[in-house]
């Protein structure tokens, strides 16, 4: 039967026992017994609390489905989720009686975590703050043609609503200095400079401040000028010592320790981009241009007020200046044809070296170093949520909670996004596809004989004053 079946497309195939099962990519998705009976099990086989978020994977002909929207309590919601465009038309045809005016059901194909991310902010999908948890359930065998990406997005809205709840906290503890700092911020956007989208066509560095970023020092030293080069705040000082003037510094960061980050880099002449929470004052200790970005950290009347009014880029957000530098270097990059460089992302530590050298924390261990306070002592890695974990070179490492959790939002948010390439040599695995130095030098010269100017990446906008001055009149 299957020489006679036409793989390109899904079909329908009697079962011998009752009903259908599908036939795509030679391979059957469901039983060719009793199809629906597998689906039905594996719905009962689950409990559904309250606040759940539910991710139904591959839902073709729908079966299973009747049982689950039955047992779906009223504050719980469901996302079908398919990542191949044949399979979702051909499920639509199906499905479509079952999902019919059900508010809290979402039917729905991407092909990326940021897609769905994207859907998210739109609000075209239900906000995390609706709940608690998210629950995967797999309801045919076409969950398993895209099993590694189905994986990532359970790991991605998992994430999320950890972040969405971790940031409610953070709340409680710096909400009202995140409200001040904003305001403060309000004066400077008049003299600050818009982000320009798709501005960058020259190879763009991200780099953040883990110990990974010492071996890729030389590798920065040799190719800055042919690259667009993107500094976390912690990253700055390590960089500057190597001779390497990034273009730009992402500054998230809202408490006075963030200050350190800048000793040394007055008269630089680097450009900010920071958040609207971000601290005031270091906006201005590089003497650079200022553009500013806003990440939706709550909903509220004035964050939504700011984004009518004032036209900042809007980010969500990701509790990690590295994931806002990338999320800020995905914006700027000219089309998905521009290669991206990741490194000093590790989202790990080695004992009693949390960063790389020249950062701040690297600074403050050696600027108190004594004899009763030798270098080599546990209290600087080994904290009580702590713990070893295999790295991308096969070598142990340590890592906390959080930041195993930022490492696996940025795997499962950024892994299938084009031309994004990891050069780091240890630290978490992020999911990306992964280049040594020597083939991302080779890359960057083969494109920098191309590659235009980035000489307008900031642009003025001289009717920000008058946004300004409107949202606080509003």
């Amino acid at each position: 039967m299957e020489n006679n079946i036409n793989n390109e497309e899904p079909c329908l195939v009697p079962a011998s026992g009752q009903g259908f099962s599908v036939f795509y990519h030679n391979r059957y998705l469901y039983s060719r017994y009793n199809p629906e009976a597998a689906s039905v099990r594996t719905v009962e086989s689950y409990t559904v609390l309250p606040q759940t978020l539910i991710l139904v994977f591959s839902p073709l002909l729908g079966y299973g489905l009747k049982e689950l929207i039955e047992r779906l309590p009223q504050d719980c919601s469901m996302i079908l989720i398919e990542a191949d465009e044949a399979l979702f038309k051909f499920s639509n045809e199906h499905i479509q009686k079952l999902i019919k005016d059900k508010p809290n059901i979402y039917n729905i194909c991407i092909s990326s975590g940021s897609a769905l991310f994207s859907l998210f902010a739109q609000k075209l999908l239900p906000s995390f703050s609706n709940f608690k948890r998210c629950l995967p359930i797999e309801l045919s065998g076409g969950a398993q043609l895209y099993r590694q990406f189905y994986h990532s997005l359970t790991a991605l809205i998992d994430n999320a609503i950890n972040q969405f709840w971790r940031n409610r906290i953070t709340l409680v503890k710096l909400g009202r200095l995140y409200a001040r700092n904003i305001f403060k911020n309000l004066g400077k956007l008049p003299f600050s400079s818009d982000l320009k989208s798709n501005s960058v066509s020259k190879p763009i560095v991200v780099c953040g401040s883990g110990l990974s970023l010492e071996s890729a020092a030389a590798f920065l030293q040799r190719n800055s000028d042919d690259c667009f080069v993107i500094a976390v705040d912690n990253a700055l000082m390590p960089l500057l010592s190597n001779g390497i003037f990034p273009d730009a510094i992402i500054a998230v960061e809202s408490q006075l320790a963030v200050e350190k980050s800048y000793i040394g880099s007055a008269g630089t002449k680097i450009a900010m981009i920071a958040d609207l929470t971000s601290r005031p004052h270091v906006l201005n200790m590089t003497g650079g241009d200022i553009s500013f970005f806003i990440s939706e950290y709550e909903q509220c009347n004035y964050l939504e007020r700011i984004k009518n009014v004032l036209g900042c880029k809007v980010i969500p957000p990701l509790g990690s200046v590295g994931l806002a530098a990338t999320e800020i270097a995905l914006f700027l990059r000219k089309d998905e044809n521009v290669p991206i460089f990741i490194c000093g992302l590790d989202f790990s530590f080695k004992p009693c070296k949390t960063h790389c050298k020249e950062s701040p924390s690297h600074r403050t261990l050696l600027n108190e170093c004594s004899r009763l306070s030798p270098l080599l002592r546990g209290d600087t890695s080994f904290g009580i949520n702590s713990y070893f974990f295999a790295g991308k070179d096969g070598k142990p490492g340590i890592t906390t909670p959080s930041l195993s959790n930022y490492g696996r939002t940025f795997a499962a948010r950024y892994g299938r996004v084009p031309n994004l390439f990891d050069i780091s040599s240890e630290g978490m695995e992020l999911n990306l596809e992964r280049r040594d130095l020597n083939s991302a030098e080779e890359i960057i010269q083969n494109r920098s004989e191309s590659a235009a100017s980035n000489s307008h990446v900031l642009q003025k906008n001289t009717e920000t004053g008058k946004n300004v001055r409107q949202f606080l009149l509003d």
